[in-house]
């Protein structure tokens, strides 16, 4: 193990993991990946396509390495259980439009990888949309885009 890599290994240790501790700081990315990790479970089965697909969002939107996806999901999971997908989207109604439109677009992401969009996926999708204020048209622009 490069010398690095094993500074970095105990100082996570020490401190925590550097990625849960990104996400705990941040009250728009935990509302952003609550409401993605709902989406994964919206039809009531969590898909290997759709959770590869959690990880390269994480990755490339949120600049969350892969390994540390899955202490940030126990985080989510362990701290914010009681957030509902309303209270989650309601932390976007004062951001711009550009990354609401960005949230919708990881949510049909998510939803489609499996090569479907179950009922419940839409659901999830359109209440979302409308706590954000994004109508119909913004959706098909999304999904068409």
């Amino acid at each position: 193990m490069p010398t690095n890599s094993f500074i970095r290994s105990i100082r996570e240790f020490i401190e925590g993991n550097r990625s849960v501790r990104k996400v705990a700081d941040d009250i728009q990315l935990t509302s952003e990946l609550i409401l993605l990790v709902r989406m994964m479970l919206a039809d009531g089965e969590l898909r290997p396509e759709e959770l590869h697909n959690f990880k390269r969002i994480c990755q490339t939107a949120f600049d969350i390495p892969e390994e540390d996806v899955p202490q940030v999901i126990r985080y989510l999971k362990d701290f914010g259980y009681e957030t509902s997908a309303a209270q989650a989207a309601a932390m976007f109604a004062d951001l711009d439009l550009d990354r609401k439109r960005a949230l919708l677009l990881h949510m049909l992401s998510i939803a489609k990888s499996d090569d479907e969009l179950h009922s419940d996926e839409a659901k999830l999708i359109q209440r979302t949309a409308a706590l954000l204020g994004l109508t119909a048209d913004d959706i098909a622009a999304l999904r068409t885009g």
